[in-house]
């Protein structure tokens, strides 16, 4: 499992690249469809670290109740539920789940 230090350096090292793309990359030359693209990649990259965080341990896959949680957290997203909503759900799916183990 990656440490808290590790997800804050890979956080802080994507920010930092986002900071030079903006510095030096002239964001009015770039077509739309590119420019969402760039919006997306942080959030994407840090989505992905924590999924890995979440679904793996010593390389092997691993199905317990984070992995609901999680399930349950991306749907209130895709419902654009407030986060606050989402977290809460997604506690409480895994309290659930781990109450019933």
């Amino acid at each position: 499992m990656l440490s808290g230090a590790v997800v804050i350096a890979l956080a802080l090292g994507v920010y930092l690249q986002r900071v030079a793309g903006m510095l030096l990359v002239d964001a009015e030359r770039l077509p739309s469809s590119a420019r969402r693209v760039l919006d997306a990649l942080p959030l994407t990259i840090i989505a992905a670290v924590i999924a890995l965080t979440t679904v793996a341990e010593d390389g092997e896959l691993v199905v317990d109740p984070r992995m609901a949680g999680v399930a349950v957290a991306g749907l209130c997203a895709s419902r654009r539920l407030p986060m606050l909503v989402a977290v809460f759900a997604a506690a409480a799916t895994t309290a659930v789940l781990r109450a019933l183990t």
